[in-house]
Order: structure tokens, then sequence, then C-alpha cells
């Protein structure tokens, strides 16, 4: 996740080990409580890139996802990926939701504070 304040611009990337990255993109302000992401099939700027057996067969055409940031501190997110199933007519949605709580503080890497 990035976030640049200047533009708003946001940018989540996420990469799948059986062989998928995508790049998602949107725009929030400071003080917003939501906000979207797209990313879609061919796009250089917010793109999705399969492996050649996922390409064929299963392919990703676009992943949209809203982020909302809740009043008790949690963070909930709800995203559908379109996808194009070799020998079906209609896309396939796969579709995800989950709220987030925080559990605590992080905790710094010790052996990033070291001193050289």
């Amino acid at each position: 996740w990035l976030w640049e304040p200047a533009t708003g611009n946001i940018l989540h990337t996420l990469a799948i080990p059986r062989g998928q990255i995508a790049m998602a993109t949107g725009k929030a302000s400071p003080d917003a409580t939501s906000f979207e992401l797209v990313a879609k099939r061919g796009e250089l700027s917010n793109g999705i890139i399969s492996n050649p057996f996922l390409e064929h067969a299963f392919t990703t055409v676009a992943w949209h996802m809203k982020v909302t940031i809740n009043a008790d501190g949690t963070w909930s997110y709800d995203q559908d990926t379109h996808i194009k199933v070799r020998g079906q007519r209609k896309l396939f949605h796969h579709t995800d939701r989950n709220t987030l709580t925080k559990i605590g503080e992080p905790t710094p890497n010790a052996l990033a504070s070291k001193k050289k």
C-alpha cells in the first residue's frame, strides 16, 4: 500500500504465488473514510499480469476493491475479481470481504535499529 498525500493517489500491489501480479489504483483525501481501487487486464498503470496457464484458462479481467475505515478503528474491505473461465460464457465473480482489527502496536525490527 502506498498513498501520496499531494495527489491523493493510492497504489496497492499484490503478488499471488500461483503466478499473478496486480496493481490497483485509486484516490483518497486525507480525511477519507472510504476509497476504491481498480486494476484491469491490459492496463499499463493499474494492470494485471498472469502466467500462461492462468491467462489461457482463467483470465482475470478486472479487480475492484472498496476499503472502509470504520469509526471503531477497524477497517473493512469488499473486493470482486472478474475472471473469464475458459469455456464459460459469463464472467465468474470471485468475491471476498472482511473486517480487520488492529491487535497491537508494531514492533520495530531490532536489526534495523542497530547502529553500524
